[in-house]
């Protein structure tokens, strides 16, 4: 019988880098260096939209350039965090389950030192941060964890 899988096939693996390359050049281009092309200014759909005034459910002229760049970002990551490995066994499964408890773990204490020391606008940037932030501790905590258990299996 054929076991059911959650995870993307692994040839997601490269499409994932290259999506976060793009996203990252598209976000470090956008808010180091400040560009904001005119084309990207588009009238889109908002279920809410604050600026000046609060709207619902309308259509708002946006500068679209941080949505597609934080997009392009977050699919690629996904791709990398839930690609399978290139050889796929049971017990990469017990060490996704232990880089899942790690990055909730780390996630919930940086989460719970912004509550109590970061207030205002930057708090807005560190909530912006935390949309990234679970994945890259995940992808870093599982990879440490590969590392390991292949290194141990060498010296056995």
């Amino acid at each position: 019988m054929k076991k059911f899988s959650f995870l993307l096939p692994g040839s997601f693996r490269s499409v994932g880098i290259v999506l976060t390359g793009i996203g990252i050049i598209i976000l470090i281009v956008r808010f180091y260096y400040g560009v904001k092309p005119g084309i990207l200014n588009m009238k889109t759909f908002a279920i809410f939209s604050s600026y000046l005034e609060s709207k619902y459910f309308e259509v708002v002229k946006n500068q679209m350039i941080e949505e597609i760049g934080g997009v392009i970002l977050m699919a690629g990551l996904f791709m990398l965090a839930f690609s399978k490995e290139k050889d796929e066994h049971d017990h990469l499964n017990t060490l996704r389950l232990q880089a899942f408890f790690i990055t909730a773990y780390i996630n919930t204490f940086f989460l719970i030192i912004s509550i109590l020391f970061t207030f205002g606008f930057g708090f807005v940037y560190i909530m912006i941060l935390n949309f990234v932030l679970g994945f890259i501790i995940y992808l870093l905590s599982f990879r440490i964890l590969i590392y390991r258990y292949y290194k141990n299996r060498k010296k056995e």
